[in-house]
């Protein structure tokens, strides 16, 4: 089935790019590149899951052997506004996540996440190979949308407009939340915030990782949207069986799960805790503060 074999493409370029940069990254024993490598891995996968249909058609040999005939592929007007709009929220997202990980890596000479994981080369790898797992899953609602056609694809329509809403908020809260924290980082290094050793004001009152709601809830919004092609009477069976709908969740579901019980909040939080726990005002801010949903009365 040409749309399974898409999302199958995906997935083998999710691990092959980040395979080529795990490789170097684990033997010096850095992480400066890690989450960079992340977002520009998703769109890469964004854009195999536009064009593999074409690849496929051509054969990747005869492209090599040919690259003029990548001048015969659809241009992006050729594409259905949902596959467009899905596509570049993915675009912007990883655009602007990446760089500003990659930039607060460069100023900080590293994550804190990685301190004793990378001195450890098989659960280094291990990162790297659970962070293709990470852009394989957590964007499937939108490579199940860029996978079907343009013609077979329904009209835009209210689920796709509530995924968009739901969307821009989710990103407005992260972007928020990461630039307060980024202004509060900067006082501390000035020495201007001795009175406010960690952060609890702005979004970060509402709860303690708003960052990381923020980025589940831009990612539900995406699986809203992919519902208005997923679950369209319209889209013929033998595109994607019924059950697909259910499987493009596990999108937001692994982002929470990874964000909450892995490598989001778990090894953040033991740092905070070594570096503040015997601060009494931050025992009360984590009593008083709810870890993931904000607290917005």
């Amino acid at each position: 089935m040409p749309v399974v074999s898409t999302l199958l493409a995906t997935a083998v370029a999710a691990l092959g790019l980040q395979t080529a940069v795990g490789i170097p990254s684990v033997a010096l024993k850095s992480d400066i590149v890690y989450d960079l490598s992340g977002a520009i891995t998703f769109g890469i996968c964004t854009l195999v899951s536009l064009y593999y249909p074409n690849v496929r058609a051509f054969g990747l040999k005869r492209l090599l052997e040919n690259p003029k005939l990548l001048s015969t592929f659809p241009s992006p007007l050729n594409f259905h506004p949902r596959q467009l709009i899905a596509s570049g929220l993915v675009f912007i997202w990883a655009g602007r996540l990446g760089s500003h990980l990659f930039i607060r890596a460069l100023k900080s000479g590293g994550d804190p996440r990685f301190e004793q994981i990378k001195k450890d080369p098989i659960k280094f790898s291990f990162a790297f190979l659970g962070q293709a797992l990470w852009v394989t899953l957590t964007a499937l609602p939108v490579y199940a949308i860029n996978a079907v056609p343009a013609a077979l694809q329904p009209a835009l329509g209210w689920k796709d407009f509530l995924g968009l809403g739901i969307w821009a908020f989710g990103f407005a809260y992260e972007v928020i939340a990461d630039r307060q924290k980024t202004a509060h980082s900067q006082r501390v290094k000035e020495k201007k915030a001795e009175d406010e050793p960690f952060l609890r004001t702005g979004l970060w009152a509402k709860s303690r990782f708003p960052n990381y709601f923020g980025e589940v809830t831009l990612w539900s919004g995406l699986y809203v949207t992919s519902l208005g092609l997923l679950t369209s009477a319209n889209l013929p069976s033998h595109v994607y069986p019924p059950w697909i709908a259910l499987a493009a969740a596990s999108g937001p579901i692994f982002e929470y799960l990874l964000l909450t019980k892995a490598s989001g909040i778990p090894p953040i939080e033991k740092h905070h805790d070594k570096k503040h726990g015997k601060n009494p005002e931050y025992q009360k801010y984590k009593r008083e503060t709810p870890q993931f949903f904000p607290k917005f009365f």
